[in-house]
């Protein structure tokens, strides 16, 4: 996944109703956002990876944008309903993982009352590392709002029930956790990171 350092990151929230069929692949999910890929091409926004619930209820979708409004009008214009997007940080691990595409990713929601800091979130991080260890999750790529009001962190486990167990651990509230199958464009994978072109 490259991401492009001139650009802005934006999260996109959607919900589908009746759910999508399971398992998701890249040719079906390509198939549900046909309507926008004129569009967002037009706005010069880059797509950088979805991740879709394993129930097809729900999915999470990062992109570089020019500004967060992009995404917005892109899915008004085409009618796409959508629950949310916003502006956002991608922050890593020091050795990022490689996945590849389909993996199937845990992702846990949080929010934040105060916002959450960069020094906050890598001291919480050193605290649940023996956790991680001890359920055996690896960390892989938090994605935060630029308010640091919530965030979408992902993870390599067994099921979302061990990365539950992880935030009852640390005393960390969560929105919601739940698995996802990772798609991405063909050529990349999430966790392979670079920035610039």
């Amino acid at each position: 996944m490259n991401l492009n350092t001139d650009m802005k990151l934006a999260v996109l929230e959607r919900t589908f109703s009746p759910a999508l069929a399971a398992p998701m692949t890249f040719d079906r999910w390509m198939q549900v956002n046909y309507r926008l890929d004129g569009c967002l091409e037009a706005r010069q926004v880059h797509w950088l990876f979805s991740l879709v619930s394993v129930n097809g209820d729900c999915s999470i979708c990062l992109f570089n944008v020019p500004y967060t409004e992009t995404m917005r009008e892109a899915c008004r214009e085409t009618r796409m309903p959508f629950q949310r997007a916003w502006q956002a940080e991608l922050w890593l691990p020091e050795t990022p993982q490689r996945f590849p595409q389909g993996a199937g990713l845990i992702v846990a929601e949080v929010n934040y009352n105060p916002p959450i800091t960069k020094t906050v979130y890598e001291a919480t991080k050193r605290q649940s590392k023996s956790c991680l260890d001890e359920l055996n999750i690896q960390s892989a790529s938090s994605i935060i709002a630029m308010d640091g009001t919530h965030s979408v962190c992902l993870f390599s486990a067994s099921s979302a029930e061990q990365v539950r167990s992880l935030y009852r651990k640390v005393r960390i509230p969560f929105e919601r956790i739940w698995k996802a199958t990772l798609i991405q464009p063909v050529t990349e994978s999430v966790g392979s990171l670079h920035t610039g072109a």
